[in-house]
């Protein structure tokens, strides 16, 4: 099969065309390669910005209430205590004259 000058004109003209196909072809791979860091870097941006609230949090704020209830209930002892004291200091008995005069001849 022998080419015809008819032939070589209609191939010179796509070769321009042809050439086109195949660089584009080539930058593709590199475009997508260059599309998929862009999102990946802005999937990045969106979740270091994002603030998610996860179910561990949900325990973590029931173990907060749960330990502001206990300090409560240690706060109320420690008042009942400081009653059931002072009341036991009333019933005690003081000698007036210890603690009133101080020696400063040392």
């Amino acid at each position: 099969m022998s080419l015809q000058p008819i032939d070589l004109q209609t191939l010179f003209v796509r070769l321009q065309q042809v050439g086109q196909d195949q660089a584009a072809i080539k930058d593709a791979a590199a475009q997508a390669q260059s599309v998929a860091g862009q999102e990946i870097a802005q999937k990045s941006t969106q979740q270091i910005t994002r603030v998610s609230e996860t179910p561990e949090l949900q325990n973590e704020l029931e173990s907060v209430k749960d330990n502001e209830e206990r300090e409560k209930e240690r706060e109320e002892a420690k008042k009942r205590k400081k009653e059931d004291s002072s009341r036991d200091d009333s019933e005690l008995f003081r000698d007036p004259d210890l603690g009133q005069n101080i020696d400063i001849s040392g």
